[in-house]
């Protein structure tokens, strides 16, 4: 990574992060993880112990009691608001009086985040998702001039020959772990394959996802030299590629990222590296638990696996609807920059507020019988991807791999089941989806899928 320079902060690092944030946030951290300690702790609060055991396997009741509050309510204990109405989360992460930056800088300001490598650092702070206008407004139309809907529909067939792939290789084997068969691999390897990585380094890309997985995490418990160690190795390998398709460039994203231009100029050596690598991470944990969350829906609900299995036309909006129930990010923080209004809550310039999006999904406002799962449902569209200027950037991409992904699945297992007490849970405070999950395969004379 010779000659690759980190940048400057994005503004100034330290100017809206409160002096209470670099003692609340690893006092949290002590407590979390410790199930005594937690309960003693949190189970005072009015909505009870939102880090309880079990909130992995089914976050949704906790969601109850806040919903039960309002659609935006103040938690005293917690010092913001938590945002659960449809139309009130779309207004906040539409809404130009609210920024995102403030979370990036209350993780940093305090160890292990706050020990990590400049380098670290700064690929952090330059994460689309963390990153305001005007800087997102910037690299937001040069990585859209490279993510065309053209490299979609030109990856599709690549997908379905990965997941057919995935699965051969547990064809033996009657209740294979398709977490790591498959829900894993199968975005990792596509979003490589969409970035121009080369086969060989696939299992690198993976333990370069993992670390930011770990790093992504608020409360977190990993190995600060690892982690940042394979960082910095995942941004100098970026670089390198980078560099090789500046003076060769070929029909893949790294390349389009390279020579993307617009009448702001292009992407920085720096810039490149960080959009690849949040691709690479973006494009993996999302998908591979939306996969994942999908299949275990499926298995729990076989009268709306049916439908699907009996006509394929269904599947955009059985998508949704999957997305909707149940998405793999559940929290989207924001703060205000200024004195707004959502609902008719007033928010004033400096306070937090957590959306919570599955929480907005099942909305009975929006949403009728919004804690059943419809394959058929009349406009599922929810929040699961995000609104405004944040709304995923690849979407797309994620909606593709569901619908190819499934449907070689259901082909290949059909009337499959899933022993719910095997299920492995993702521990962790924003991202949802099983991490081990034991699928059985169907008898070979059960139903199989229309073609």
């Amino acid at each position: 990574m010779a000659g690759l320079e980190i940048p400057p902060d994005l503004g100034d690092p330290n100017v809206r992060v409160r002096a209470t944030d670099k003692y609340s946030l690893p006092l949290v951290r002590a407590i979390v993880g410790k199930p005594r300690l937690t309960e003693a702790v949190f189970g005072r609060t009015r909505w009870g112990n939102m880090f309880a055991d079990g909130m992995a396997e089914n976050p949704y009741n906790a969601y109850k009691p806040i919903m039960a509050d309002g659609p935006v309510a103040w938690s005293p204990w917690y010092q913001q608001y938590f945002v659960t109405g449809y139309e009130e989360a779309r207004a906040v992460l539409s809404s130009d009086a609210m920024e995102v930056s403030t979370q990036r800088e209350v993780v940093l300001a305090v160890a292990p985040h706050a020990k990590m490598s400049d380098t670290s650092k700064a690929l952090f702070r330059n994460f689309l998702l963390f990153v305001d206008p005007p800087d997102h407004t910037r690299l937001r139309s040069l990585v859209s001039r490279a993510f065309t809907p053209k490299q979609m529909r030109d990856l599709e067939p690549e997908v379905q020959r990965l997941a057919n792939g995935f699965l051969d290789a547990v064809a033996h084997e009657e209740t294979p772990d398709l977490f790591a068969a498959f829900n894993a691999p199968l975005p990792i390897h596509t979003i490589s394959v969409l970035l121009g990585i080369p086969e060989e380094d696939w299992p690198f890309t993976v333990d370069v996802s993992n670390a930011l997985l770990d790093y992504l995490n608020p409360f977190p418990e990993f190995d600060l030299e690892h982690t940042d160690g394979l960082l910095q190795a995942g941004a100098a390998f970026l670089d390198d590629l980078a560099e090789e398709r500046r003076r060769e460039p070929r029909d893949d994203l790294l390349s389009a990222l390279v020579h993307a231009e617009t009448d702001e100029g292009r992407l920085d050596r720096f810039e490149v590296v960080a959009m690849a690598m949040f691709l690479m991470f973006a494009g993996h944990e999302t998908t591979s638990g939306s996969l994942g969350l999908a299949m275990v829906h499926l298995a729990r609900n076989p009268d709306q696996r049916r439908l699907v299995m009996d006509d394929p036309e269904l599947w955009p909006n059985a998508i949704e609807e999957l997305l909707r129930y149940d998405p793999p990010l559940h929290v989207d923080p924001r703060a205000a920059k200024r004195d707004v209004t959502i609902g008719d809550v007033e928010i004033k310039a400096g306070k937090r507020l957590t959306v919570l999006l599955a929480a907005a999904n099942r909305d009975p406002r929006r949403f009728d019988d919004p804690d059943e799962l419809r394959l058929d449902r009349d406009e599922p569209h929810g929040v699961s991807f995000g609104h405004g200027i944040h709304h995923c950037i690849g979407a797309a991409l994620a909606r593709m791999q569901m619908r190819v992904g499934l449907r070689v699945f259901l082909e290949r297992f059909g009337e499959y089941s899933i022993d719910d007490a095997a299920i492995e849970w993702k521990a962790h405070p924003v991202l949802r989806g099983p991490v081990g999950l034991p699928v059985r395969r169907a008898a070979p004379d059960s139903p199989t899928v229309a073609t």
